[in-house]
């Protein structure tokens, strides 16, 4: 899987890695969580009870798993947008024709222009476009280039939560009105703790990304990122539902808009306004 979304990462451009204590603890909280559902389905689900019907849902959370780790590395390796360091003002405005009363923004914590949208993160130490927030569980900014791979990592954990809670749930009513009689691979102690501990980790990851995914919607429906709504300031030309959606995602509606493997239209054609 790492290898798969290495060799798309490299074919665009260079991978982008922050060196974060914090964010690389939750990281590895991430994928530690991921491999306990995976690990805990398989003892609980499909090896006790390996039914078309059970072996049908572990495909579905194998293939949701999968899914969501690609999205995770592809969100955490991919340069979120961050505005190219060394250009000074004047050189900024030489390569611009509207120069009447423009303004140039400066940032002095990274020495770089500060275009129109783009905010300094003091953990990436660098200034983001469309920089919606730094999320210490992909140990990444979420960013013009990147916002695609985070909604679509938060999709994919959500739906693996409720699937992972609604395997727990229905494994334990079957099985408890067996007396769970054929449902144990491990000690019975054991499959009632791994089972609440899923259906509790499930439960609390489904609402978290629910919210998460809510609020990448909005903002990509509203064309403003979290930290542009507390500022309720917005300068620039707004575009259409429609426009937002494949300017994020890339092209037309199509099953494309699904896949971690497929790049955003802002990724192709970068631009940065330097006032409003």
């Amino acid at each position: 899987m790492f290898q798969i979304c290495f060799r798309f990462l490299k074919s665009e451009e260079k991978l982008w890695c922050v060196r974060d204590a914090c964010g690389t603890g939750c990281v590895i909280g991430v994928y530690v969580l991921m491999l306990y559902g995976l690990i805990t389905t398989t003892l609980t689900v499909l090896l006790p009870y390996p039914t078309a019907w059970t072996l049908f849902q572990y495909i579905i959370f194998v293939c949701l798993v999968f899914l969501a780790a690609c999205a995770h590395v592809r969100t955490m390796l991919t340069d979120p947008g961050t505005v190219p360091r060394g250009i000074s003002e004047f050189t900024a405005l030489q390569d611009c024709e509207e120069t009447d009363d423009a303004v140039i923004r400066h940032c002095h914590k990274c020495d770089s222009i500060k275009p129109v949208r783009a905010h300094h993160c003091s953990v990436c130490n660098r200034c983001i476009m469309k920089m919606d927030h730094h999320c210490p569980w992909v140990n990444n900014c979420v960013g013009e280039n990147n916002q695609k791979y985070f909604t679509l990592f938060t999709f994919y954990i959500f739906w693996l939560s409720v699937m992972g809670v609604y395997m727990t749930i229905s494994r334990a009513l079957t099985c408890s009105q067996q007396n769970w009689q054929g449902c144990l691979l491990i000690n019975q102690t054991a499959v009632f703790v791994l089972m609440i501990l899923l259906g509790m980790e499930g439960f609390l990851f489904a609402l978290f990304c629910m919210a998460m995914f809510a609020t990448q919607i909005v903002s990509i429906i509203s064309d403003e990122t979290g930290i542009e709504r507390m500022k309720s300031h917005s300068s620039w030309r707004k575009k259409t539902v429609c426009d937002n959606f494949r300017h994020v995602c890339g092209g037309p509606v199509s099953i494309s808009w699904l896949s971690p493997f497929t790049i955003g239209r802002s990724r192709r054609k970068p631009a940065y306004r330097l006032w409003a």
